[in-house]
């Protein structure tokens, strides 16, 4: 009895806690690409272990103060020997147990199925009483594999949570030889695999307020073993390695046609350059009470990221970092699209004072989730808009009133097609709303080509590329009607 309470101490003692190493890590670099986890060495020390396979390639070291660095190098092995990898190690024994003990148990209902009676051998009673010890043998077999299956899927179950802690036995030793004066103190950045980041914007325009709230928030999830306590956050919406150079300047001759190839250049090692914030980001120090959670937006020499301070990342817990939230003033008007589907959409238009990058996109309007979409670049200090559905409440109706086909006219020199529309847009709410219909006009490229706009009201805003716009207000229940048209005259090849 004593020794199954001790077993059973044991038991829970490796799934439950688990004596992680302290790894000493400072802050989080997750680009689109790859992460990057910084990690601050025990200068006391000799050694310090590494969160998976690590090459001393891959680490790059930062130091604040004056240190002197001697020989390094870094080993990797093949089993780790704390608690959480004993725990995955012995859970997969049992699940190996499991299943042998389920095929020994078929094996015994193949054998006793195959058990013959001879006929001289045995007489009728045999015959009963051997025929209904295999029946409740059989039986009792198959409960017993019903019973070690479901063992065998909460064992399952079981690896598959302890995995989401630690997701590989392999991890890395750093070896150092280190001397630093008072104060001093010496950071490693190396490469981290085992980090799932979902990263999202969630948009939501409040029509009452004119406002639009946009939050930028990552669902992360570290399988590393170690818990990240109070670390620092840089979310970079970017690629780890980019183009750093200009493509080549090929001159560009009339005279012959040559296939042009432009080739990427990219650095395999450090192609982001650095700035002085980025250094000062990785050196902070961070307390080790819990704090709350802090989230600013930075700007590099050249990109935009946000960062959080103060994160708790728990190995195996989802968790939602927030690292923005804001909220910007809007102008709020209803687009149709009359070029296309002649539908009214809610448009949102503001400026930002960041720089949004593109990224997958939930999109709410008045807190009501309207739709999911990948939302193009926000620019910093630029009016932006965006869409947020169909407005159902503004009717729009489009008649083709007008519909004349290439005829020849002017002594069959020229061609004329001629097209008109009527539009009828009615507004059913109870407040009025601005509205902007938008058309297109054909775009003549030559000069014996003319193009005439037909319209009985003038236009707002006209483009180079034939968008042309029709802004006005409509009250409660007003409507108005709007018609627009082009005639196009064209020479008359025989």
């Amino acid at each position: 009895m004593k020794k199954s309470i001790i077993l059973t101490s044991l038991l829970i003692l490796t799934s439950v806690s688990f004596a992680n190493v302290n790894t000493n890590i400072k802050s989080l670099d997750i680009y689109k690409n790859k992460s990057f986890v910084t990690q601050e060495l025990n200068i006391l020390n000799t050694s310090s272990d590494l969160i998976g396979m690590v090459y001393l390639a891959d680490i790059r070291f930062s130091v604040n103060g004056l240190c002197k660095i001697g020989d390094t190098n870094v080993s990797i092995n093949n089993y780790s020997k704390d608690k959480l990898s004993i725990a995955i190690k012995n859970t997969k024994r049992e699940l190996a147990f499991k299943r042998n003990e389920i095929k020994s148990v078929k094996n015994e209902i193949n054998s006793l199925s195959s058990i013959k009676y001879e006929k001289d051998a045995v007489n009728l009673q045999n015959i009963k009483d051997v025929s209904s010890f295999i029946k409740k043998e059989t039986i009792n077999n198959y409960n017993l594999i019903y019973t070690y299956e479901e063992e065998l899927r909460k064992l399952n179950e079981k690896l598959n949570d302890l995995s989401l802690k630690k997701h590989s036995d392999i991890y890395s030793k750093i070896n150092y030889n280190i001397t630093c004066e008072k104060d001093s103190t010496v950071r490693i950045t190396y490469p981290i695999s085992n980090v799932l980041v979902d990263n999202v914007y969630e948009i939501n325009a409040k029509s009452k307020e004119n406002k639009v709230e946009i939050k930028n928030s990552a669902f992360l999830l570290q399988s590393s073993g170690f818990d990240f306590e109070n670390i620092d956050i840089n979310l970079f919406s970017y690629y780890y390695e980019n183009q750093l150079n200009p493509n080549t300047f090929i001159p560009l001759y009339l005279d012959e046609e040559k296939k042009r190839i432009f080739k990427r250049v990219a650095n395999s090692k450090m192609s982001v350059v650095e700035d002085k914030e980025m250094m000062e980001v990785s050196m902070m120090n961070s307390s080790p009470a819990r704090m709350k959670v802090r989230s600013k937006y930075k700007e590099s020499a050249t990109r935009a990221y946000f960062k959080a301070s103060n994160v708790n990342l728990k190995s195996g817990v989802n968790n939602q970092v927030t690292f923005s939230n804001e909220t910007y003033d809007t102008k709020n008007t209803i687009e149709i699209d009359a070029y296309s589907t002649a539908k009214a959409f809610y448009k949102v238009a503001f400026n930002s004072p960041k720089l949004y990058t593109s990224l997958n996109t939930k999109v709410y309007l008045d807190s009501a989730f309207v739709g999911k979409s990948y939302l193009k670049e926000i620019k910093k200090d630029k009016e932006s808009y965006l869409y947020f559905s169909e407005d159902k409440f503004i009717d729009v109706k489009k008649e083709l009133i007008k519909d004349m086909k290439e005829e020849p006219f002017f002594s069959m020199s020229k061609l004329k097609t001629e097209k008109l529309w009527k539009y009828t847009i009615t507004n059913n709410h109870k407040i009025k709303k601005t509205i902007s219909l938008v058309e297109r006009v054909p775009v003549s490229k030559h000069e014996d080509i003319k193009v005439k706009l037909i319209s009985k009201i003038k236009y707002t805003k006209k483009d180079a590329n034939g968008k042309i716009s029709y802004d006005f207000n409509l009250e409660a229940n007003e409507k108005k009607i709007i018609e627009f048209g082009y005639e196009v005259e064209k020479p008359y090849k025989k």
